[in-house]
């Protein structure tokens, strides 16, 4: 029993050999990499090339013309041309604790001898939050961003994630979902957690397996939450908040036009409810919002959301027309 890691890289020369050596210490020693490089610049693909000489049958280096997809893409279409029945996702900047994959794997396979192999599953973990020296900045990332892994229905998913994709386990059952590599996904761990949860299980392990390295050259990363820090962005520019719940719109709507012959018509339903809510009046949205559970993790988030979709979404989205928001019923 193999696991199947999915690595994409760029330009991660300064931390790569951390995460390759938190690999290579891994309890559970069956596993094989399999890693596209997004058009990096540095010395990451001379680096892999070295980690892969040394170990010819555990490492894949997948070649393409494709050039730079950006993360969501080349993990996406990675996953996509790979075969096997366990699938992992890693970061090129973080280090694995050293059971991170045995545990995963004792949990997978509890949930498949619960729900059947034949069930798309998704397993995630916190992680510990660390600077670019692994000082630890936070034991738990769920307690720094006050999310929780409880919160998994497909309601909640729509308009925020709480998956890190360096954390993800998934079975076959769930990445043979993967059929088409979408334009409009605001990110690979957040689509795949959209599958699982309207396809199949998303379950988790409260244990950190990651630390989770903050430096200045990530595109995404943990952020501490508190009032001071919504204000502060908020005041800096509010049609961020815009463009982010703009962004989940975007992304239900091609998701469902990708598995719309495939979902239960319960699952169609609600991702159309969340859909209609952009059509609606200003008063009856927050409505909309709460008869539909589309509620964020915390008050002040939804204070934030609900105001984003009042005042913010009247501002930016209605003088453009954009009503082509429900163009399914």
């Amino acid at each position: 029993m193999k696991i199947n890691i999915i690595l994409s890289t760029y330009n991660g020369e300064k931390f790569l050999p951390e995460f390759l050596k938190s690999l290579e210490n891994q309890s559970f020693k069956e596993w094989i990499l399999f890693v596209r490089d997004d058009n990096s610049q540095d010395n990451t693909l001379s680096i892999l090339e070295e980690f892969k000489k040394k170990r010819p049958q555990k490492v894949y280096l997948i070649k393409d013309t494709l050039g730079n997809l950006g993360a969501c893409k080349s993990f996406l279409t990675l996953l996509k041309e790979t075969e096997g029945d366990y699938f992992m996702f890693a970061d090129q900047d973080d280090i694995w604790l050293p059971d991170k994959i045995e545990l995963n794997m004792i949990k997978m396979l509890k949930l498949e001898n619960i729900y059947g192999k034949e069930s798309p599953i998704l397993i995630h973990s916190d992680l510990i939050v660390v600077d670019k020296n692994l000082n630890i900045l936070a034991k738990s990332l769920w307690k720094y961003q006050r999310t929780t892994p409880q919160k998994r229905n497909l309601n909640y998913l729509l308009i925020q994630n709480n998956v890190t994709g360096c954390t993800v386990m998934i079975n076959k059952a769930l990445k043979g979902l993967v059929n088409t590599i979408p334009n409009k996904a605001i990110m690979h761990d957040w689509w795949l957690a959209l599958l699982a949860s309207a396809f199949g299980v998303i379950d988790y392990i409260e244990k950190p397996l990651v630390f989770y390295r903050q430096h200045e050259s990530q595109d995404i990363g943990a952020r501490k939450y508190s009032l001071s820090y919504f204000l502060k962005r908020f005041a800096k520019n509010p049609k961020d908040a815009f463009i982010s719940v703009f962004k989940t719109v975007e992304q239900a709507k091609e998701f469902f036009e990708i598995y719309k012959n495939l979902l239960p018509k319960e699952k169609k339903d609600i991702i159309l409810s969340y859909l209609e809510i952009f059509n609606r009046g200003i008063l009856s949205r927050p409505l909309k919002i709460c008869k539909g559970n589309f509620l964020k993790h915390g008050i002040i988030r939804n204070i934030g959301f609900i105001f984003t979709l009042t005042v913010l979404w009247d501002k930016y989205a209605r003088p453009k027309c954009l009503n082509s928001f429900i163009p399914y019923r």
